[in-house]
């Protein structure tokens, strides 16, 4: 082992401090480049903070309720308050990120709504990619003083310029980047804060400005700044008392000012999770948090989710294995420089403990932070587990050997840094493999009908004649013309039989009316139309055109449930919960022409005859050419019916 010296040439340290330059300068253009090709409010995640951005410039309010009404804005990261919509999210970050739009809108005349990706990525680039330029450059001179080899200072800087999981991030609107990048240049303050004769007054400032707004953007961080208080206390308590503190209760009041003005109270909506802000009914649609879906909903046990936190699909290990260093430097201490670094190192080992502890007591959050490439909400850690290496390149750095060994495990950091190209928004390539080999599934499982169902009429009227009991319907034929169809009840008949007429009208003139028996009990038994439909009242014979009515397809077939959905219509300001089913045939057009026939039906509790509207298709089953497609939509009905708890088809 070499022992650690202080002999290391300056020609060497400027060489590697000039090439740590070139790496920040390398990352970040290609960083920038994916941001210039990156798709714009991809994310809810995203679009929850650039509505708040948007309404406070725009309207000058907090509220979200105009915007998220435009197409492509809307988020499921919203809660409702006071009959308003607003922004899960802190909102001192969006605060801020507000007066830079204001400012550029001012310059360029350019809009969140109208130069939608010009705006969003040049606030990007200024919020993200240019501190982060100067956090790595800050780090940079940090490890030029700490590191033993200017080989090792070249392996953790490439690490930080290539191989950490925040890369992805730098091109969404993120508080994770944000706090990374704040702790960064905190973490460089504070250790050059820790020999008096760089203990100036704007040192501790700035390093108690920065720490304190990564924690507002970092909730679980404040641990950290806690940490930074009594390592700079135990340093210099004059220093921190006079400078670090007020300067650090500057975003702190930010942040609870903020939280006031949009919240009316103290805390961030992040503290009410689990109650009826987050999980409301408006118009008739639940939130998306009273229902999570995919891997939102929590479904590991605790040692399943710690597995997947640390080594599995998003673990922090697995996606990034070169902090397998981090791990052997939290093992090698005494290989600092300067020995007062280890209290720096154990705090890093602090934070990532009880971080992770934190939320692995979080049951109702399972989640791995959404759909994401990463454990998100550990990477603001991410100066702390760099910073653990020095003891390890400071005592193997220079040996061949263990630069070799440390190769295929940058390569798959970098890997798993580089490979999702639009954003991070997406499942990294672990998850997707896990999956592929069926290892994990964190899919819904596909909902089924209690019932089979054969005829695109969902439900049926029951006791006595209803006057309400009715629903008609609306297309435009294929020469243009308006056409309507009407179910009406018609009343009961003996031995259980239900009357249904049927009105067809072509633009204000009725067409036909025919009152159909229907037997109920085979209906809602789920048989077949053939068996169900049992007659006329004009006791003319049934046709196939009558059966094909009821079946909504030339033959027999059955329909399918695929998803549930809310629909909203022109009928009610409401949205209807609707079961989306469909079923398709084959057929031959003419003599030779082979097609399939689909019909794609909502169907629903909450009107009468259960269907609130259907599609009709057909396409050339070789081709997927789209022959012809006729939508039937709800215009007037008799009746609405109240939600039930449990889906009666």
């Amino acid at each position: 082992m070499t022992a650690v010296t202080t002999s290391e040439s300056t020609a060497g340290r400027s060489a590697a401090l000039a090439a740590s330059l070139l790496m920040i300068l390398a990352s970040l253009s290609i960083v920038t480049a994916r941001l210039c090709d990156a798709p714009v409010l991809r994310s809810a995640n995203d679009r929850s903070r650039w509505c708040t951005v948007w309404a406070l410039v725009e309207r000058g309010t907090y509220q979200i309720d105009e915007i998220r009404q435009k197409k492509g804005w809307d988020s499921i990261d919203i809660v409702r308050h006071d009959e308003h919509f607003y922004s899960s999210k802190p909102p001192l970050l969006p605060r801020l990120v507000a007066e830079v739009y204001r400012g550029l809108k001012a310059v360029t005349g350019w809009t969140l709504t109208e130069q939608t990706e010009l705006v969003t990525r040049t606030i990007l680039f200024l919020i993200n990619i240019l501190p982060m330029g100067i956090a790595l450059w800050m780090f940079a001179r940090l490890l030029a003083r700490e590191c033993v080899h200017p080989a090792g200072q070249l392996l953790i800087m490439s690490i930080a310029c290539f191989g950490m999981m925040l890369l992805p991030y730098l091109t969404v609107f993120n508080n994770h980047t944000i706090a990374a990048s704040c702790f960064f240049i905190a973490l460089a303050l504070a250790i050059r804060c820790q020999t008096p004769e760089f203990q100036k007054g704007w040192r501790f400032a700035w390093c108690g400005l920065l720490a304190a707004f990564g924690v507002c953007n970092e909730l679980p961080a404040a641990l950290l700044g806690l940490g930074f208080f009594f390592l700079l206390l135990k340093a210099s308590p004059r220093q921190t008392l006079i400078w670090f503190v007020p300067a650090a209760l500057i975003p702190l009041g930010g942040f609870f000012l903020t939280n006031y003005a949009a919240t009316g109270g103290w805390k961030p909506f992040y503290s009410q999770y689990g109650t009826e802000t987050y999980e409301f009914v408006h118009e008739g649609i639940p939130s998306y948090w009273s229902d999570p879906k995919g891997i939102d909903k929590p479904r590991d046990s605790t040692a399943a989710y710690l597995f997947h936190c640390t080594i599995g699909h998003h673990g922090i290990l697995s996606l990034s294995p070169i902090l397998l260093l981090t791990l052997w430097g939290w093992l090698t201490p005494g290989a600092y420089r300067d020995p007062r670094l280890r209290w720096f190192q154990g705090l890093g080992v602090l934070l990532t403990v009880v971080t992770l502890g934190f939320f692995l007591t979080r049951t109702e959050n399972y989640n791995y932070s959404g759909v994401s490439v990463a454990l998100r909400w550990m990477l603001w850690i991410t100066p702390f587990w760099l910073l653990a290496m020095v003891p390890v390149v400071n005592r193997w750095g220079d040996r061949l050997w263990f630069r070799l060994l440390t190769i295929p495990f940058l390569m798959v950091s970098i890997f798993s840094a580089w490979s999702p190209a639009n954003g991070p928004w997406a499942q990294n390539w672990i998850y997707r493999w896990m999956e592929q080999a069926k290892w994990i599934d964190y899919s819904d499982p596909r909902p089924v009908f209690a019932k089979t169902h054969y005829s695109w009429i969902g439900a049926l009227p029951t006791g006595e004649l209803n006057p309400d009991y009715w629903i008609r319907f609306q297309s435009s034929g294929p020469s243009g013309t308006s056409e309507q169809l009407e179910l009406k009840d018609a009343g009961p008949a003996p031995a259980g039989v239900r009357r249904v007429t049927v009105i067809r009208s072509v633009g204000d003139q009725e067409s036909s009316r025919v009152t159909y028996r229907i037997q109920g009990d085979l209906f809602q038994s789920g048989k077949a139309v053939e068996e169900f439909l049992v007659g006329r009242d004009d006791d003319v014979e049934l046709s196939e055109s009558d059966r094909t009515l009821f079946r909504g397809m030339p033959r027999r077939v059955q329909y399918v449930l695929s998803r549930i959905r809310y629909e909203k219509t022109g009928l009610r300001t409401d949205a209807f919960r609707v079961h989306v089913c469909y079923t398709n045939i084959t057929g031959t057009l003419g003599q030779d022409r082979p097609i399939r026939i689909s019909r794609d039906v909502w169907l629903t509790e909450e009107l009468p005859f259960g269907t609130l509207k259907w599609e009709e298709q057909v396409l050339d089953k070789n081709t997927g050419e789209l022959l012809s497609r006729r939508f039937w939509l709800p215009v007037a009905a008799g009746a609405f019916f109240p939600r039930p708890d449990v889906a009666a088809f």
